[in-house]
């Protein structure tokens, strides 16, 4: 029971992250039909290639996580799934727009790492042994992607000394999704689920000490 209960509030989450990601991608898309046609870049200006690959790569790693269990986790598996596509057309946008190959390769390196995946489906027993170490190592390095995005997005909160255009509902979301990550791996039992509660727990953390930062900076606003 409570496996199916936090396996739905997960995938709950992971569709509340997704509305963000559409709303990202009608964006890019106004910005391509206004007329006269926009210069090159200026439908993704001010989008991080990098930051949107690390996204890629942390929904990937539990997406491949998902595939290795016995049996496929069906919660993991469609709610990054989705995920994915998502992450991937905002890639396929930067791609489009952009013409320095290291904005994008990664959109290339993102449709070869799904297409090898989703190949190897049928062959999962056969590499699940190897393909555990694999997927869990990944989750362990994306954690560490997105640890290291967290610290810069505290350090230009700092550094600029104001909110800006960040969104605190999204934080929050965001720390409900990880918090449910880590509650999820618990449920699974922390022998299979401990690279679900090492990131959730330490993105949760992570994205505390965002929403803590923001809320000081309110405050020092507030009262100068």
């Amino acid at each position: 029971m409570w496996y199916n209960l936090i396996g739905i509030a997960n995938t709950i989450l992971i569709i509340g992250c997704l509305v963000g990601l559409m709303d990202q991608i009608r964006r890019i898309r106004r910005r391509w039909k206004i007329q006269p046609p926009p210069p090159r870049g200026y439908a993704t200006e001010a989008l991080s290639v990098n930051g949107f690959f690390s996204s890629f790569i942390a929904f990937y790693s539990f997406f491949l996580f998902s595939i290795m269990m016995d049996p496929i986790d069906l919660y993991l598996f469609f709610s990054r799934l989705f995920a994915l596509t998502a992450v991937m057309t905002i890639l396929f946008s930067l791609f489009r727009d952009r013409e320095p190959l290291s904005q994008r390769l990664p959109f290339v390196c993102a449709v070869a790492l799904m297409l090898t995946t989703l190949l190897l489906i049928p062959w999962r027993d056969d590499l699940r042994q190897g393909g555990q170490w694999a997927s869990s190592a990944l989750v362990v390095a994306a954690t560490f992607v997105v640890f290291q995005g967290g610290l810069g997005q505290i350090r230009a909160l700092r550094k600029v000394a104001a909110r800006g255009a960040l969104s605190l509902p999204s934080q929050f979301l965001f720390l409900s999704k990880d918090l449910s990550n880590a509650l999820f791996g618990v449920v699974i039992g922390p022998a299979t689920g401990w690279p679900l509660i090492f990131m959730g727990f330490v993105c949760a953390s992570l994205r505390a000490a965002i929403i803590w930062t923001y809320l000081g900076l309110e405050k020092t606003s507030a009262h100068p």
